[in-house]
């Protein structure tokens, strides 16, 4: 039962669901308010899980650094954190389907030379520290028969790069799945920053991870693989 108090400080607090103190509040009628929002946030995040992950760790926060997690801009901080998540992390949903799904376009076509999609630029999560990871990726594969969307490569890179994940397996998997439509061959080619390195560690801040992958015509034929290196030799940097 949640229980709106008043200390000798002269201000207004509440008990939160992990009987954390909130407030202060000038007044009773203010932190009865920050009381129901806090409820409603509740109803309306169903239980969320991340929520009350994220409300624990501020917590810890405030215990292990003495952080302030009373004021305003915190009052709705594990509502917004889990929303992001959805965002960020909306490559975990149906994974599976939601590749099926962008394979299955693929159409009949009689084009057989190169498709290079170059400087498609995401954001995925490191799986070590849960920092960013921000990266161009550059994609090329000869079709045998079948060719996807332009759009859909982009929209592949995206579904695989936004789940907690490393470089190395996103690289891998792009080449995967574009071999399964029947290609010739497939290249990769990924350069990222990871925060994980920038904001923490060795904090190098101009490191840039670059990881590739050629399968098929690609790893077979130098001359295939070095077309694909002329198209991308000017892509984005960072």
């Amino acid at each position: 039962m949640k229980k709106i108090i008043h200390l000798s400080d002269g201000y207004w607090y509440y008990w939160d669901e992990i009987w954390a103190l909130k407030g202060p509040y000038n007044t009773k009628a203010e932190c009865q308010e920050a009381l129901y929002l806090m409820k409603e946030n509740r109803m309306n995040d169903n239980n969320d899980i991340i929520k009350e992950g994220m409300e624990c760790i501020l917590e810890g926060l405030k215990r292990k650094f003495g952080l302030d997690i009373s004021g305003q801009h915190f009052i709705d901080t594990p509502g917004r954190v889990s929303r992001a998540y959805d965002e960020i992390f909306s490559g975990l949903q149906d994974t599976e389907k939601q590749i099926k799904d962008i394979l299955s376009t693929a159409f009949k076509s009689d084009m057989d030379q190169m498709i290079v999609i170059k400087d498609i630029h995401v954001f995925s999560m490191c799986p070590h520290h849960f920092l960013p990871v921000e990266m161009y990726v550059d994609v090329a594969y000869i079709p045998n028969g079948y060719v996807l969307g332009l759009s859909k490569i982009p929209r592949l890179v995206e579904v695989l790069a936004k789940r907690p994940v490393i470089q190395e397996q996103v690289t891998e998997e792009i080449t995967k799945y574009l071999m399964s439509i029947k290609a010739l061959g497939a290249a990769v080619r990924i350069k990222g920053q990871h925060f994980c390195m920038r904001m923490r560690g060795v904090k190098k801040s101009e490191s840039i991870a670059v990881t590739t992958s050629v399968v098929g015509a690609f790893r077979d034929d130098i001359s295939t693989r070095q077309e694909f290196l002329n198209h991308i030799q000017n892509s984005k940097n960072f």
